[in-house]
């Protein structure tokens, strides 16, 4: 982007006028502050402003209405760390090292906020979801990393406060003039459903979502409810937990309100980029799988939101229909922010979108999963691979739940749509394989989630990572 150019100029111009040799190597920035919300566990279609029949999200609507708002935007895998990861390096599992064998994110990786520091800023974060201890990973970059499930005995709700007093008292201090980095991560609305009762009475009962069949109570989330995440007895419906799903929505929403409150009164409000998106869907029941995000490679898990919103400098009220992948954030968000970014990644900025130059970012958009599921899509078609080389094809216009299997007679259709995920696969064994190198050179040990802190791990329990939740055993 042009504005890029100024500062840059400027440092020339210190240099080239006798200033100081030290301002060539200076870092450069444009002084644009970016506020980073993300929401675990959002489904895009429960958002109002993504066409859902309730008011679950009148702030996040608001934001969307003053900003541009992504229709087909998808996490590249269904789980908070993989996606995670994916959002902070703008890479592939294999290239950046969290995969399914290694849950931790090496520190040979250039995070988002490490691009961020080394350009000038001071980056903060207050955050709530144990997959995001700063053991594994995502604290690198950070000045200052809030873990709010570390506060003995505090509720979700307790910890969704903290978060928000967190970024309230960030956004208001003035002792530093840098440009900053605040990173907010809401843990709700993943499991278990915990709304405040205020929240679940806007919906309970309100006639637009059907109470639907009773579940049954299960071992795992196939088939009925899971046992651990039984609300109260009497709560057997689906209806009953989709009405705790999207209040958890509306708590979360009245929080990120009041971010952006904040953000208005505090002297950053013309100087602020916001983005908020989420790490990953979750599946309400769809195939089968009740409430929880990651086993397959459905929609459902898939799709999330994505908003943008700097006004002055990018459009209000847009929507944008190309599809873009979660790897895709970080350089947009350096894009707008007019900061240099990594070569090699494998995302690229979603503003040519924006500004109507491209229809299409991408040719093909990949998926993976913590079960060796691998998937491609056009847009259209969504062909996925599973580790017995078992495929599914589905035509997500004609079919946009998914059900109906179009493989079987579509080989010698598809084949170079085939072969294109079969190139992929082939790249990312070896591009493991230099990672893996990467992991020995640097003496980066994979961290072993039997090492996290013990509040970690019961953490890791409640949202049912972690199998075997005997304290004494972890």
């Amino acid at each position: 982007m042009t504005k890029r150019l100024a500062p840059l100029l400027l440092v020339a111009a210190l240099a080239c006028d006798g200033g100081p040799q030290s301002a060539s190597l200076a870092p450069v920035n444009a002084g644009i502050n970016v506020v980073f919300i993300t929401i675990d566990t959002l489904r895009a279609d429960h958002l109002s402003n993504y066409g859902y029949p309730r008011a679950t999200s009148p702030n996040i609507d608001a934001l969307a209405a003053r900003g541009i708002a992504f229709d087909l935007a998808f996490t590249y895998w269904p789980k908070t760390r993989g996606s995670f990861a994916a959002l902070f390096t703008g890479l592939y599992a294999s290239q950046h090292g969290l995969t399914v064998r290694d849950r931790d994110l090496p520190d040979f990786n250039e995070t988002l906020a490490e691009t961020f520091q080394a350009s000038g800023y001071r980056t903060a974060a207050a955050l709530d979801n144990g997959n995001l201890d700063a053991a594994l990973g995502y604290a690198q970059g950070f000045d200052v990393y809030e873990q709010t499930w570390l506060d003995e005995g505090s509720s979700e709700l307790e910890r969704t406060e903290t978060i928000t007093r967190f970024g309230e008292t960030y956004l208001g201090s003035t002792d530093d003039d840098r440009p900053f980095f605040l990173w907010l991560h809401y843990v709700n609305p993943h499991t278990p459903y915990e709304p405040s009762d205020e929240a679940l009475a806007q919906f309970r009962g309100d006639g637009i979502i059907p109470r639907g069949p009773e579940l049954e109570r299960v071992t795992g989330y196939h088939g009925g409810v899971n046992k651990k995440h039984v609300a109260i007895d009497g709560e057997d419906y689906w209806g009953d937990y989709v009405d705790r799903y999207d209040a958890e929505i509306l708590v979360a929403d009245e929080h990120v309100g009041r971010v952006l409150r904040a953000i208005e009164a505090s002297e950053h409000a013309s100087t602020t980029l916001i983005v908020l998106t989420s790490d990953h869907g979750e599946s309400l029941g769809e195939h089968g799988y009740f409430f929880d995000h990651g086993f397959d490679l459905f929609n459902p898990s898939l799709r999330i939101p994505l908003i943008l919103a700097f006004p002055g400098m990018l459009p209000s009220g847009e929507r944008v229909s190309g599809a873009v992948s979660s790897l895709d954030v970080y350089p947009t968000i350096l894009d707008i922010a007019q900061v240099s970014f990594p070569s090699g990644l494998e995302g690229k900025s979603a503003l040519p979108l924006v500004r109507g130059t491209t229809a299409r970012l991408h040719d093909h958009v990949f998926f993976q999963n913590d079960h060796h599921q691998m998937a491609i899509t056009n847009g259209r078609l969504k062909l996925v691979r599973h580790p017995e080389d078992r495929f599914e094809l589905y035509d997500m216009y004609r079919d946009p739940t998914e059900e109906d299997n179009r493989y079987e007679g579509s080989e010698s259709t598809i084949a170079p749509f085939k072969a294109e995920l079969s190139s992929f696969r082939t790249r990312t064994v070896a591009w493991q394989q230099a990672t893996s190198a990467r992991r020995e050179e640097h003496g980066s040990k994979p961290v072993e989630d039997a090492e996290l802190p013990r509040q970690t791990l019961e953490e890791l329990c409640k949202l049912g990572y972690v199998v075997d939740c005997d304290p004494e055993k972890n």
